[in-house]
């Protein structure tokens, strides 16, 4: 009897101001939350974003089923929270106050242009007719250090980029006349090459283009990427061979083939856009199983340095996967400073800085690289014109030809017609991330090498 009664003495019992607290702290919990759900003062537009932002979601019993009602509810309630100008600062405590998966905005959405529903219309064998070309030279590359090792590349820089949850997009607005220009430039190296080599254009779409939902891409004014790529191949000249990359990797968006933390594909992305060129050109694409595959954790890429080191993020790094060559090749490359240096195709980049692991594949962007099939005799040669999107792109193509050569057309200088036609190439790809597309700089310096 004693035991029972001390036993429940022992029992401390919470104090009028610890009561207190927990009342006002569920008050002003369940009062904030009443608050954001009120739809009239959810902001409809950001002033320092520019742009519209996310309205509620209509339902439909497909939205449910492929997950794009809650995701759209998702955005809608992150991205329009009440008196938000004020308190975006204050993101991260509303996160954890809200218990919802943010969605941010850095830097400033543009307007895209509306992408015709037709292609330029134009005659075999005639160009495209596009506004004047720029006539500023190009932005000059970044000095290098004094030393023949791989380039890591460039910083990235993003007009905007969206943050939901721990994933990262880019932002895509198609421009009209920037478009047809880089139509132009294409359609004008194919006519050159007329008689020599095979041209191919592969437009590859970024992450905002296939893993976000149509309902939600509409929602933050990103533009349809899928139609913008139709327009672009539709009013190609029949000279050009286009390969579908979209649909390639959109049957796989489930798959690990975009990075979180990066604004390039992954190497099993890479693939399946090698799968659509193997489809253009009417060959048996080599099985990805066939590959030995290296890993390389702890990477942290450019949507992580565009975003402020997000913490959300930072706390999930990405992996670099790569897979290794299985035939007996030798490379080089051509730095800056015009150093010719024997490397590996495929780097182990394990102890690198977790910026630079995307520099794996084909030691990073140089303005030339050779790739040697010594397995094969039969003279065959490609060229790759490529931005860093073609870095993950290039191994796969080594089982298919003898010499595999790769210009990045940002840093080099020459002549490609008379490349192309000295090196007896017959199959020349123009591989550019969706983005290249309405680059002025970057159409300037593919019109410029190709003498467009």
């Amino acid at each position: 009897m004693n035991k029972k009664n001390k036993s429940k003495k022992g029992k401390a019992k919470p104090g009028f101001w610890t009561r207190a607290k927990i009342v006002v702290f569920a008050a002003v919990m369940t009062a904030g939350f009443l608050l954001a759900m009120l739809i009239p003062l959810r902001p409809a537009e950001s002033q320092s974003e520019n742009r519209k932002l996310s309205a509620f979601p209509a339902f439909s019993v497909h939205s449910l089923f492929d997950g794009s009602y809650f995701m759209g509810i998702n955005l809608w309630f992150s991205d329009t929270f009440p008196f938000r100008e004020t308190l975006v600062a204050a993101n991260g405590s509303l996160k954890k106050l809200y218990g919802f998966t943010a969605a941010v905005v850095h830097g400033s959405v543009g307007k895209g242009d509306e992408i015709p529903d037709a292609p330029v219309t134009r005659r075999e064998g005639t160009t495209v007719t596009a506004t004047q070309a720029p006539t500023q030279p190009p932005v000059a590359a970044t000095q290098e250090p004094a030393t023949a090792a791989p380039d890591l590349g460039e910083t990235q820089a993003f007009v905007a980029v969206l943050l939901i949850g721990d994933s990262a997009y880019e932002y895509y607005s198609f421009v009209t006349d920037l478009a047809n220009q880089y139509i132009a430039a294409v359609n004008k190296t194919a006519d050159k090459l007329a008689g020599k080599a095979t041209v191919y254009n592969l437009v590859v779409p970024n992450s905002m283009g296939i893993l976000v939902p149509d309902s939600v891409r509409k929602e933050v004014q990103s533009s349809d990427q899928k139609k913008a790529i139709g327009y672009i191949y539709g009013s190609m000249d029949k000279k050009v061979k286009t390969a579908d990359v979209y649909s390639s990797l959109e049957k796989h968006k489930s798959e690990y083939i975009y990075f979180r933390t990066d604004h390039h594909w992954t190497a099993v992305g890479a693939y399946y856009g090698y799968t659509a060129f193997t489809q253009a050109k009417g060959v048996d694409a080599v099985p990805l199983a066939k590959y030995e595959k290296k890993a390389f954790k702890n990477f942290l890429g450019s949507f992580y340095a565009s975003a402020k080191k997000d913490p959300a993020l930072g706390k999930h790094p990405d992996t670099v996967e790569a897979f290794l060559p299985f035939n007996d090749t030798a490379m080089t490359f051509t730095d800056k400073r015009g150093n010719t240096v024997k490397w590996e195709v495929i780097t182990d980049v394990e102890k690198w800085s977790p910026s630079s692991k995307y520099s794996a594949f084909i030691g990073g962007d140089n303005p030339y690289a050779n790739i040697r099939n010594n397995d094969l005799t039969d003279n065959s040669s490609c060229l790759v014109i490529k931005e860093s999107y073609g870095n993950a792109f290039v191994p796969f193509l080594i089982p298919h030809y003898q010499n595999v050569h790769v210009i990045d057309y940002r840093y080099w200088k020459g002549d490609l017609i008379k490349f192309v036609t000295d090196k007896k190439i017959k199959d020349v790809l123009i591989v550019n991330n969706i983005s290249a597309t309405r680059n002025t700089a970057l159409i300037e310096k593919l019109r410029v090498m190709t003498g467009a």
